[in-house]
């Protein structure tokens, strides 16, 4: 960014030289058709989105059921600066906004993007998976959020607020979707008026959809323990000549490569969730309101899974193409695996928010919410194209936390407006899991007691230092804790000292048949693991906060607001990983007197907290008589310690090589483990521009536009971990993966941030056709483009390789198009609609995440067209 202090000068005096302009346009008066005024919480009260000097985006539910989303990680391509990937080996979404994400999705890692339901907070990601039906409203908040939001909100925060029941008043809807991939939704909401203070609200949605995957079962890979007798002995697919991979660790090299095709309604990709919510609502005076919502949410799917980069594989000069794996046609969604996914994710919580304003200047607020999320799942973690055979399970998932938040705050309308509060969390985790590398080991995690405990205070007031100046101060002090008791890292390998078969200790690597006479469950049972390492760690973290801002009225409908925040995200823990000394001529341990293993070194791999600072430059108006609304915001962010997750090698042990021309002789085998970093110095820059217009009567266009630019700004060597052997041409995965192999390392400075793609922008149109017997048919169309960017932060065409031409094994994303359509049928009395839409129309195949490993890049890709229609009554 070499330009950088210039650029943002220059884009500062513009935004207010576009408020100047803005202000001579505006007008009060309202027209027939002007924008309806939308009210957003995002300053913990009630103020209207055209006057709230946040960079905000809120969205109602039927906006929301127009564009086809369903939970938070459908919201992608309708927020400014916002990506949303998938992680597909913990089950959940990784949201990024304006270049800002966490990719450690475990219980370790920490979202970048502060997630919060009726403003509670939650914290593990995969609550975003939750169905979002009879909301309220989803709001997006952009740019530190820390002062009011607290936890994990340095760059942002979203905030789903449920709609609320109607005291004495009996209304409902049901509603039903069908659409491709046999899906099937039912939904419904039923508002009960129970006397004149109370009111429940009772809402359901269920849903089922087969997989879009071509999904195929290899009987011929080396764990066949999942696969039923009747596709064992299913007849095979017809030869193509096209698929010619043999997979390295099928038996004896077999040269049949098996594949039978998958039942699609229970395969990798498909839908089965259900939830159902309560709520009810007491107001026994003007001056107390006491909401309460008790939710449920179940997935059972199959869950998700990483597929081939078809065009990146058809660069290589090998020859390999998805279509040598999968045979002629396949695609992105084509897949061949040897353990069926399995998911079970439940998440059960309970929200309170309970309000008295018990004067004329002054009202308490106290929020509170419980959430357990339970959670079981099996992936194929290699999807049948490593040599080792590779699957991963959670066996077994408990996350329990609770937070409690108590606000004073003034009401009414004086000089001074302000709110102040305590802010308590605590969440414990117990855990249980396992990875399986079928041909050599089984490791085992175990963690029964992770706790995260917070605490904070708060305080925020705006002055009016004239009628039309108004500034803003806010600061908020947290204290984070985080350990992990009784927590413990196990393996199961063979005993390569024994000479004989039969004796292989606890793993019976290269024999198939022993391999595959034990049960499913087999390695799930902790007993047959040894003990390698113990977790036992305690850490904490302490940071004061600040908001300091300015907004100014130019006129009453055009706002010019700057201001200065700063934002903070915990530390974390890790693994304490231990490194034995071993005879380097033998590779076997070195023991003491005692016989005990002799540690050569204790690694601790737990991370330091994230800080950031930053500027915004913001603009909001209403013209054209109330009929056209525009946002401006300019921003730069200045990261310290910014926090980057990725595998990587903790460190390499000696071992003897197991087969090949060098049988026999002394290699080396990394461990690695996923591990978070701390990458030094950041700075983000952008632009973003909102809009909703009535251009007339019965037409409605609305969108976004953006620029940003990222850049790790200061030294950030790391060892390289993506695509390491075919970019190093190094056929040994041990010597691809040494710490100490100097040539492996490369400065990461200059590299930009995953996902921030250069340019970006949304429109969306709908036209109301107002009929003569008083219906209306209502067609909308959504366009998203999104310039070239990249997935991960390595950046891999940045740097040079002795492979040379990167192209096959880059983490680069084309910039790509989204089209969206439907058209919609309103009946005169507005009692039911039917809405027949399309999504993705043009079958864009866009990557949302990139893992570079066995030579390829894989990841998840977009849905690919779909279409289906939906019908809605109230009643």
């Amino acid at each position: 960014m070499t330009t950088k202090k210039p650029l943002i000068l220059a884009i500062a005096m513009a935004n207010i030289a576009v408020a100047s302009a803005w202000a001579q346009e505006a007008s009060n008066q309202e027209d027939d058709w002007a924008l309806e005024e939308v009210t957003v919480t995002a300053t913990k009260r009630e103020t209207k989105l055209m006057e709230t000097p946040v960079a905000i985006s809120a969205f109602t539910q039927e906006e929301l059921d127009r564009q086809g989303i369903k939970n938070v990680k459908d919201l992608g391509s309708t927020i400014p600066n916002v990506d949303i990937g998938y992680d597909a080996s913990q089950s959940s979404p990784v949201i990024s906004m304006r270049g800002v994400r966490s990719t450690n999705t475990t219980e370790f890692g920490d979202p970048a993007v502060g997630l919060h339901f009726d403003g509670i907070y939650s914290s593990r990601p995969q609550s975003a998976m939750a169905m979002m039906f009879d909301s309220e409203r989803v709001e997006a908040m952009r740019g530190p959020q820390g002062t009011l939001y607290g936890r994990n909100s340095t760059v942002g925060a979203i905030n789903v607020i449920s709609k609320r029941p109607v005291i004495n008043e009996f209304e409902g809807s049901v509603g039903v979707e069908l659409g491709r991939w046999n899906q099937e939704l039912v939904k419904g909401v039923v508002n009960i008026p129970v006397s004149d203070t109370v009111a429940l609200r009772v809402s359901f949605i269920d849903e089922t959809r087969d997989s879009y995957l071509t999904g195929f079962y290899d009987v011929n890979q080396w764990d066949n323990r999942y696969i039923d007798a009747d596709s064992v002995g299913a007849s095979v697919l017809p030869d193509d000549a096209s698929r010619t991979f043999i997979q390295a660790n099928n038996a004896e090299g077999a040269a049949d490569y098996q594949l039978v095709r998958a039942d699609a309604e229970d395969f990798y990709g498909n839908v089965d969730q259900q939830a159902v919510r309560i709520g009810a609502l007491w107001e026994p005076t003007d001056d107390i309101s006491w909401y309460a919502v008790a939710e449920h949410y179940q997935d059972s799917s199959a869950g998700g899974i990483n597929t081939i980069d078809c065009e990146k594989a058809e660069q290589r000069e090998d020859g390999t193409t998805c279509e040598t794996y999968y045979g002629s046609g396949a695609d992105e969604y084509s897949v061949a695996v040897n353990v069926p996914g399995e998911l079970d994710l439940t998440m059960t919580s309970f929200r309170s928010s309970f309000r008295w304003d018990f004067s004329d200047t002054m009202a308490f607020v106290y929020n509170t919410g419980y959430a357990v999320q339970e959670r079981s799942n099996l992936i194929d973690i290699d999807a049948g194209r490593n040599t080792w055979d590779m699957s991963m399970s959670i066996t077994d998932s408990e996350n329990v936390s609770y937070s409690h938040e108590m606000q004073l705050q003034s009401t009414g309308d004086g000089l001074l407006q302000w709110i102040t509060g305590l802010f308590y969390f605590h969440e414990t985790t117990d855990l249980n899991g396992y990875f399986l590398a079928s041909l050599d080991n089984a490791v085992f995690w175990r963690q029964p007691d992770r706790t995260i405990e917070a605490s904070a205070v708060f305080a925020q007031a705006t002055y009016d230092l004239t009628d039309t100046l108004h500034l803003t101060l806010g600061g908020r002090y947290t204290e984070d804790k985080k350990s992990d008791e009784g927590g413990n890292n196990l393996s199961c390998t063979r005993d390569w000292s024994t000479g004989s078969d039969e004796e292989y200790g606890c793993f019976p690597a290269y024999l198939q048949d022993t391999f595959n006479s034990f049960s499913t469950s087999h390695f799930t049972d902790s007993s047959i693991y040894t003990v390698d390492t113990y977790n036992d760690v305690i850490k904490s973290w302490d940071s004061s906060d600040f908001r300091i801002g300015l907004d100014y009225d130019l006129t009453d409908d055009v706002m010019l607001y700057a201001y200065v925040a700063s934002g903070f995200k915990s530390g974390g823990l890790g693994d304490v990983v231990i490194q034995y000394q071993q005879d380097p001529d033998t590779a076997e341990y070195i023991y003491d007197d005692e016989g005990n293993r002799v540690v050569q070194q204790v690694i601790d791999t737990s991370y330091d907290e994230e800080k950031v600072i930053t500027w915004e430059l913001g603009a909001k108006g209403t013209f054209l008589d109330g009929r056209l609304n525009l946002a401006s915001t300019f921003f730069f962010s200045d990261y310290k310690d910014m926090q980057l997750a990725a595998p990587d090698t903790a460190y390499s042990y000696y071992a003897v090589e197991r087969e090949g021309e060098n049988a026999g002789e002394i290699t080396t085998e990394p461990v690695v483990i996923y591990l978070t970093k701390n990458a030094a110095s950041a700075e983000i820059m952008g632009l973003e521009l909102e809009f909703d217009w009535a251009p007339y009567p019965n037409g409605r266009i609305s969108g976004f536009a953006t620029w940003i630019q990222t850049e790790i700004t200061s030294d950030f060597w790391n060892r390289w971990n993506f695509n390491n052997q075919a970019l190093f041409e190094l056929s040994d995965y041990g010597l691809a993966h040494d710490n100490t192999n100097e040539e492996l390392f490369r400065n990461l400075k200059g590299n930009e941030l995953p996902v921030s793609p250069e340019f970006s922008f949304t429109i969306n149109y709908d036209h109301t056709f107002e009929l003569a017997h008083g219906g209306a048919i209502i067609p909308f169309i959504g366009i998203h483009w999104e310039d070239e960017s990249y997935l991960t932060y390595w950046n891999v065409d940045k740097h040079d390789f002795p492979v040379g031409d990167t192209s096959a094994y880059d983490d680069s994303r084309d910039s790509f198009w989204m089209i969206n359509a439907s058209i919609k049928y309103v009946s005169p009395d507005d009692q039911w609609n039917i809405e027949a839409y399309g999504n993705n129309l043009t079958d864009e195949v866009i990557p949302y995440y990139a893992d570079g490993s066995d030579g390829l890049v894989s990841g998840p890709f977009s849905t690919p067209v779909s279409y289906g229609v939906r019908f809605n009554y109230n009643f």
